[in-house]
């Protein structure tokens, strides 16, 4: 139906090709800055271990051999941080010469919407892979939402789910199922469409469920698994949602649990 423009927790962006291959220098320049700290950390490492055997010539070599896993994920979280601190100046940058915007637009290059929103998505693109990739599940979700600043409130339950990093709004006590899509813009055939997602507080979204642009969940509203919405479709408050496209079969307040 449509192509995604969204980044996933483990997964990376769309982005249009002929945009990624005219801008691949800034890419390439944003990994080669994120790697410098972190080669001065291995050179400080290699320093440490040669004056560890001349210092300590028993044991001296046992030292930075039994440190050099921790060394292995400082230099990992140090290349994380520091490719999204140059993600951060970069998009920083592409806001002040357009910033980010609602409505429909022609997926055309030459138009600065469709432009920058792959350019922006290009800026993401390495600090994507490398959360992707993080050890710790956990601290993964954390980095995700936090690097990307999507707005998500307090109590909510999610995992593994495709989510655009702009224009989505989640409340509090939110339950997405796994591999769940939130696509504040897609394309669709000729245009690019951008429009915020709202999901209101208490919601629930099935697995495998299709959020597309424009779509509100109201509080208290279920959306079944499996389920897309349409683009600008609104879920009532309280009512429970299913289908392709959804639509309203019942009240949540008739849910009986045996």
């Amino acid at each position: 139906m449509s192509s995604p423009t969204s980044v996933k927790l483990m997964h990376v962006l769309y982005i249009n090709p002929k945009i990624r291959r005219k801008h691949i220098l800034e890419y390439i320049i944003h990994i080669w800055f994120s790697l410098v700290p972190v080669i001065f950390l291995e050179v400080g490492y290699y320093n440490f271990w040669n004056w560890s055997i001349q210092t300590i010539p028993t044991f001296g070599i046992w030292i930075p051999v039994l440190l050099f896993p921790l060394n292995l994920l400082i230099a990992y979280y140090l290349l994380i941080f520091t490719s999204i601190l140059i993600m951060k100046i970069w998009l920083f940058l592409l806001i002040i010469r357009h910033k980010p915007r609602e409505g429909i637009f022609p997926k055309d290059i030459n138009n600065k919407d469709f432009k920058f929103l792959s350019l922006r998505n290009l800026a993401r693109l390495f600090p994507s892979y490398l959360i992707a990739s993080t050890p710790f599940p956990f601290f993964r979700k954390f980095l995700f939402f936090s690097t990307f600043n999507i707005q998500i409130g307090k109590k909510g339950i999610n995992r593994d789910i495709w989510v655009t990093p702009e224009f989505i709004e989640i409340g509090e006590n939110v339950i997405i199922g796994h591999a769940t899509s939130l696509l504040s813009n897609v394309i669709e055939q000729d245009y690019l469409i951008i429009k915020k997602i709202t999901v209101a507080d208490n919601s629930i979204i099935g697995t495998k469920s299709t959020i597309l642009p424009g779509g509100t969940l109201k509080k208290n509203a279920i959306l079944s698994a499996g389920s897309y919405m349409l683009p600008f479709q609104t879920i009532e408050e309280g009512f429970i949602y299913y289908g392709n496209p959804a639509e309203k079969v019942g009240k949540r307040s008739d849910m009986e649990f045996q």
